[in-house]
């Protein structure tokens, strides 16, 4: 026989947690804030704050002491993961949208903060937002590392073929097949322009261009027996 319990009701006094859904619109120095309820046709409220994190805590707990349940959330961007995990370490449950995955009418071209954040917490609330990962502060820490060595080692190679070509336009040219060997380092070490001006532009080019080589190494050297950075550089390529 199948028993069914009774649902108990809230006892006198006892508060009943509303939810609202609050999408924000997140800029350096400024968020911007929609909310709405489970039932609420329209915007309870709108609000813009200064980005500091005295503001924000105020904000929510605002919301919580006036019975809240809160689900948040923003589009990721420039201002990267801070946010969201400050939010989290309030308990404020939170989730990060992708730009690209945020359903779009052909009335969103005007877009204004206000627009923005009144969008995200309908879209919020009706279920239409998908959530994007967030990597830990290490795993974050490890892919800006990855990103950075990676730059270089472009500027690096930019920076050669600058000299390269400054060198040619001048009429000096190695004659040998490979670039960057014991051989070509030793045939620059040699060279000295007359004009003062060239010379100097010589100098900047070679000099930059040792700089962001030992730096390379250095990183290589720091990081190449870490499991850790091997193991998400993968990830991160795959």
């Amino acid at each position: 026989m199948q028993v069914y319990h009774k649902t108990r009701k809230p006892t006198e006094g006892t508060k009943v947690k509303r939810k609202v859904y609050v999408g924000m619109d997140v800029h350096k120095e400024t968020i911007s804030f929609a909310y709405l309820t489970s039932k609420s046709k329209d915007v309870v409220k709108e609000q813009q704050i200064k980005h500091e994190e005295t503001r924000i805590k105020k904000f929510f707990r605002k919301l919580e002491d006036e019975g809240y349940t809160v689900e948040c959330c923003y589009e990721a961007g420039v201002t990267g993961y801070p946010l969201y995990r400050y939010l989290k370490s309030l308990g404020v449950n939170c989730i990060l949208v992708a730009p690209g995955k945020i359903p779009r009418q052909s009335s969103d071209k005007i877009k204004t903060d206000k627009r923005d954040a009144i969008k995200l917490a309908r879209l919020l609330r009706s279920g239409d937002l998908e959530s994007i990962h967030v990597p830990t502060e290490e795993n974050e820490a490890v892919r800006d590392y990855l990103r950075s060595r990676d730059s270089l080692r472009l500027d690096l190679g930019r920076n050669r073929q600058r000299l390269m070509k400054f060198l040619l336009r001048k009429g000096n040219v190695y004659s040998a097949t490979k670039y960057w060997t014991t051989s070509h380092y030793k045939w620059l070490n040699n060279f000295h322009f007359e004009n003062e001006i060239l010379q100097e532009t010589f100098n900047d080019y070679y000099s930059r261009g040792e700089f962001k080589k030992r730096i390379s190494k250095r990183w290589i050297k720091r990081f190449k027996r870490s499991r850790k950075v091997k193991l998400l550089k993968n990830e991160w390529e795959s």
